[in-house]
């Protein structure tokens, strides 16, 4: 008469070592904190950073560059190098016509191409789209996350398309607008906006920061998207 054998291994200690194994192989679930907390350290971790990766996108009503209200602001894409220099692709619209221009920000000094003839040329101080600017640890994106914030939630985990698999603490409250009017030169705010972050937990590294303006008259909503990638990585940016 045939038995069911059991294999030699199968026995109490094998199995709790295979438990052990199977566990080993599970993420751990991220810890749940305060999302002030969360943010301090995404900021704290920001300001460490010797460089980064940035794709800006602005959907919805149109966010105007110039007083006239002829060329507005769609995309920029491109590199931030601590403490004060980035270069970008910007995408304008302008009637009838969509461009794109180069510019390079060292210090206080902007280069932008001419959309028209490709040309490099500097910028008049505290003129024209300054990424730089808007990553700087002191009068950017840092202190607008440290004082700005109002009315925070914690959502839960969420992953982003753009990195499946990777659970992200998200966040949303509100943020004022009047220091981003400033550093937008009058693209964004001064109203109160809402805003959503997507912040990596252990890193703390903020992956995505998304920031809604609320419609004016029967405008669509202005939706601002700053995505962050490759931090630490460095790139050689100098003069054209």
């Amino acid at each position: 008469m045939l038995r069911n054998r059991v294999p030699a291994w199968w026995n109490p200690i094998s199995i709790i070592l295979l438990l052990t194994l199977i566990g080993a192989c599970v993420s751990p679930t991220p810890e749940v904190m305060d999302p002030e907390e969360i943010v301090f350290r995404s900021v704290e971790r920001m300001k460490s950073l010797s460089g980064f990766h940035f794709v800006i996108e602005r959907s919805g009503a149109l966010a105007f560059l110039n007083e006239e209200q002829t060329l507005a602001f769609r995309r920029a894409e491109g590199d931030f190098v601590a403490p004060d220099r980035a270069r970008a692709t910007i995408r304008v619209i302008l009637p009838g016509l969509v461009a794109e221009v180069q510019v390079i920000n060292i210090g206080d000094i902007q280069w932008e191409t001419n959309f028209l003839t490709g040309e490099w040329q500097e910028l008049p101080p505290d003129w024209g789209f300054n990424p730089a600017a808007l990553f700087d640890a002191e009068v950017g994106i840092q202190p607008i996350l440290e004082k700005d914030l109002s009315t925070l939630e914690y959502l839960g985990l969420e992953e982003l398309d753009e990195v499946p698999g990777k659970p992200l603490y998200a966040l949303t409250g509100e943020v004022d607008g009047e220091r981003l009017h400033q550093l937008s030169y009058g693209m964004m705010g001064p109203e109160v906006m809402a805003i959503t972050l997507w912040i990596a937990p252990e890193t703390f590294e903020l992956y995505r920061m998304q920031i809604t303006e609320a419609p004016r008259e029967e405008e669509e909503p202005t939706i601002w998207q700053v995505d962050f990638w490759d931090y630490d990585k460095v790139v050689e940016i100098t003069p054209p």
